[in-house]
């Protein structure tokens, strides 16, 4: 499409006419912006059409270089998206995010198994309640798992179970790190499991199974 000699409305009917799938040609449609006497792509398509046409695109692989992530993870798709499946999907996702590995169905799974559509690849759009459905789960996992510490099950061990930490405490003497319950994730400070936790048990601190006295361990400005 000769986008920049055209105007807003004959792009969208060339798109209407040549793009069969209507939420594909909606997704152009936005993607279409005006820029002074004509239009002009917001995503780069020439970039990604040189891409796909290389002998090894990146845009449908994962190159090494990225690196992993090590952390918890929740992998939720559509059972009959036309891009991810299930089947095929679920060993590239463990080369990819290796602590998924035998968490199904907990933690990798499909949703809305019942719809057929081959647009359900956009989870947000079903309907019956669905979206909200979708929500609430991803607000659990991201309530309880994300940024959890991986030698926990979940936040709600947070300040309960010992946690090993690297470094050394000289104030202490900690051979091994200051090992500390209130380890609770690296976004601590914005969840009251921490807090909840101090105060339930009136410690501040402990080390391998012993629980140490508000003070005792190190000061309170460097929690």
């Amino acid at each position: 499409m000769p986008i920049a000699e055209m105007e807003l409305g004959t792009a969208h009917r060339a798109i209407d006419d040549n793009v069969l799938d209507r939420k594909w040609a909606s997704i152009f449609k936005q993607n279409l912006v005006q820029e002074g006497s004509g239009l002009s792509w917001v995503i780069n398509l020439k970039a990604m059409d040189a891409d796909v046409r290389s002998f090894r695109p990146q845009l449908s692989g994962w190159s090494q270089s990225y690196g992993l992530w090590p952390g918890q993870t929740l992998a939720l798709f559509a059972a009959h998206s036309r891009w991810v499946h299930l089947s095929t999907n679920t060993l590239p996702f463990y080369n990819v995010f290796p602590r998924l590995q035998g968490e199904f169905p907990r933690q990798i799974n499909t949703h809305a198994d019942g719809f057929e559509s081959p647009d359900n690849h956009w989870l947000h759009e079903h309907e019956e309640g669905h979206p909200w459905m979708l929500s609430q789960r991803m607000y659990r996992w991201l309530r309880w798992n994300d940024g959890a510490n991986v030698l926990l099950a979940d936040k709600s061990e947070a300040g309960w179970y010992w946690v090993p930490e690297r470094g050394y405490d000289s104030a202490v003497g900690a051979k091994a790190g200051e090992m500390i319950p209130e380890h609770v994730h690296h976004d601590y400070l914005h969840t009251d499991e921490y807090v909840k936790s101090r105060e339930h048990r009136g410690k501040q601190g402990a080390g391998h199974g012993t629980f140490l006295p508000v003070d005792q361990w190190s000061p309170e400005d460097r929690i």
